[in-house]
């Protein structure tokens, strides 16, 4: 018994008990009924390396014939290499090219000696070019289903196209689409005029923020995209869903992933949860929110409807993206077309696992590389996404990451881009790494800054532990770096600020298990972390649902809990109406100071300056001056109340405190600060509003 692996086009491993005693005379190399001449056989304990004189060609079928049994030559090393990639690489468009008259099918498969389209039931012979394989079908197939019959040397594949934009239920069958006719006029719709520098980020999860019995959304709508798209009220007479995000004022809602993913049965979506981050077809929107997930066509118009109803409602659309990784590398049609090519490998050919997931995504691989370019544009073309949030951007190579930069640069209005820069230990060379070090040469790459989030609150995985909202003001002078958007390696350009996001435990929680103080405190020092993610320079993200109060119950990683814990409770939005609204004033209050658009760190620098208070070293105090606008922002971390001095002449009122909600006093070189208080005190005469 063998196993016979092709390592490189002159280059044979055969793995094998007996492998000492195998002579040269023994073994044949037989390909399309010939053998190839072997050159020489070297032997090492338990495999032979086979050089041959002349190359195994991909386009026939082949195998090793010892002791009078035939073995199938598998793929080996071949695949991952750099000459496989040269070899191989191509520039056509794979997948289906529709048009009315005609559609090209085109699938990259190197490695696949026969392959056969299946339209409709009906078998097509597909011509191998080069490494890729063509079948041209001149009618209209809009609506036709289809898949590949993919033959190696010993398998056949019944495999569905990755590039593929549509798909039944599950993902069983594949169709043909043309977006055109599906909804007209959609790619021309107006899109809000946000400019990148005015984000203000809101992620949601579509399940999440429909699902809830008094979200008002109509019952047959929860859980779905086009539940997302209703003007709705609480039983309180309250906002939520569309109406309310819009009411809040966020500029961008990013989306938790709605490609197609593989753990919720599309078909009984209530008997399972997740959030998304297993990736099955990354071109097909997501069937479980759809309000018929056995229709290819309704998930796309539904989502579709989704994105043109936030651009009317004045904003702009992220899609949280996993190119990192794959549910299931074996039952992956990347694996099943072109072994070993398209995931990552350490030196002794196990699956690299950077991810944790069990395998990574080798996106420097050229057509590896081309799939996710090829799906960054589609998304931007087919449904006029707003922007990308890449999860574990950390594994993606810098080189995939620029060619994103370029086709966003191309776009007709902004696309914001952001991501994890983790240094994950994938089998990726470190200066390849897309992370926050490298961020000069992705300049237009925004980064989670996670040192915000642990100041802030402690660090993420260590529960117990403090920052400066709950540690009594621990920290305080990396709270003014952080401020300014400035801690290496991290600038205002480049840093995304946030204290909470759907991982881990939410802000609420971590709070209620570090801070050891009462509701009201508790509270405070939440208003406190949120003021200083909306009030930093740099990005700010919000987590739905943390304007009030949003509690998983002590629970951190929900990824595959029920609803019960992950859905957005419409009812703390009634109980917790003050917060919403003192966050709703933060947000107005940054959209009109314009200094909160600065970037570079001498513009920064030039329009503020720090206070210090003797009284209250750990408070934090900041004074800024910016085209006739001129406002203090003032924060006790602490629970004792005190007059602070400044050193002012003029008079200053308060403009925004999370602990007065009416206050019309005049302070002039002092301020009486109650305990955790955020205030915001601008100059008297400036008028601006």
């Amino acid at each position: 018994m063998i196993d016979a692996y092709l390592d490189a086009p002159y280059q044979i491993t055969i793995l094998s008990n007996d492998a000492q005693h195998i002579q040269k005379k023994d073994l044949s190399v037989i390909q399309n009924d010939d053998a190839l001449p072997i050159s020489t056989i070297e032997k090492y304990e338990g495999y032979l390396t086979v050089w041959l004189t002349r190359p195994v060609s991909l386009d026939y079928f082949t195998c090793i014939q010892y002791d009078s049994r035939m073995y199938p030559l598998m793929m080996g090393r071949y695949p991952m290499s750099i000459e496989f990639d040269l070899d191989y690489a191509t520039e056509q468009q794979m997948g289906a090219s529709y048009e009315r008259s005609r559609t090209i099918f085109r699938v990259f498969a190197p490695t696949v000696i026969e392959c056969r389209l299946i339209l409709d039931g009906e078998p097509h012979q597909m011509e191998k070019i080069d490494g890729y394989f063509e079948k041209t079908i001149n009618k209209d197939c809009h609506g036709r289903y289809y898949h590949y019959e993919a033959s190696h040397n010993h398998v056949t594949h019944n495999i569905i196209d990755p590039y593929i934009k549509a798909v039944s239920a599950n993902a069983k069958e594949a169709m043909v689409v043309d977006f055109e006719r599906l909804m007209p006029g959609f790619g021309n719709h107006p899109v809000p005029d946000i400019p990148n520098d005015s984000a203000i980020i809101y992620e949601t999860h579509v399940r999440d923020v429909t699902s809830h019995p008094n979200s008002g959304v109509r019952k047959e709508w929860r859980g779905l995209y086009l539940g997302m798209t209703q003007s709705t009220t609480t039983k309180h007479r309250l906002t939520s869903g569309l109406t309310y995000m819009k009411e809040l004022g966020v500029t961008h809602v990013e989306l938790m992933p709605v490609n197609d993913f593989a753990t919720v049965d599309e078909l009984n979506r209530e008997t399972k949860y997740n959030w998304g981050y297993d990736p099955h077809f990354f071109m097909v929107p997501e069937g479980s929110y759809a309000t018929d997930p056995s229709d290819p066509i309704s998930r796309i118009i539904e989502l579709q409807t989704l994105v043109r109803t936030l651009h009317e409602n004045g904003m702009k659309v992220i899609l949280d993206v996993v190119f990192n990784h794959v549910y299931q590398i074996e039952e992956s049609s990347f694996e099943k077309l072109v072994p070993g090519y398209y995931f990552r490998h350490n030196a002794d050919l196990s699956l690299s696992n950077g991810t944790g997931v069990g395998n990574d995504f080798a996106t420097e691989k050229l057509m590896a590389r081309r799939f996710i370019t090829d799906t960054t544009a589609f998304w931007l073309d087919h449904y006029r996404i707003d922007g990308y949030r890449f999860d574990l951007m950390g594994a993606l190579d810098i080189e995939t990451m620029q060619g994103i930069e370029a086709i966003v640069e191309k776009q007709d209005r902004d696309i914001f881009l952001l991501g994890e820069g983790w240094d994950l230990p994938t089998a990726l060379e470190y200066n390849k790494k897309t992370l926050p070090e490298h961020s000069y040469r992705v300049p237009s790459v925004h980064f989670f800054n996670d040192h915000y989030r642990d100041a802030l609150k402690g660090s993420n995985f260590e529960l117990s532990e403090k920052g400066y909202v709950n540690g009594d003001g621990q920290g305080i002078d990396t709270i003014r770096d952080l401020y300014m958007g400035y801690q290496r390696p991290f600038t205002a350009q480049m840093s995304i600020n946030y204290v909470e996001v759907h991982d881990n435990h939410t802000l609420y929680d971590r709070l209620r298990y570090s801070s050891g103080k009462r509701q009201y405190i508790l509270e405070s020092q939440h208003q406190i972390a949120t003021a200083l993610v909306l009030l930093s320079f740099g990005t700010p993200f919000l987590h739905a649902g943390q304007e009030f109060f949003r509690t998983k119950y002590g629970h951190g990683n929900t990824y595959n809990l029920s609803d019960l814990l992950n859905r957005m409770d419409w009812n703390r939005r009634a109980k917790y109406q003050d917060n919403i609204e003192f966050v709703k004033s933060l947000i107005r209050f940054r959209k009109k100071e314009d200094v909160f658009r600065l970037k570079d760190r001498e513009s920064i620098g030039r329009a503020l300056s720090f206070m210090t208070f003797s009284n209250l070293p750990n408070g934090f105090g900041v004074r800024i001056s910016y085209e006739g606008s001129e406002f203090m922002i003032i924060i006790n971390p602490t629970e004792k109340s005190m007059e602070l001095d400044f050193d002012a002449s003029d008079s200053y009122e308060i403009e925004l405190s999370n602990q007065r909600n009416y206050d019309k006093g005049v302070y002039n070189r002092s301020f009486y600060i109650k305990g955790y208080e955020v205030a915001i005190l601008r100059k008297a005469s400036d008028s601006k509003q």
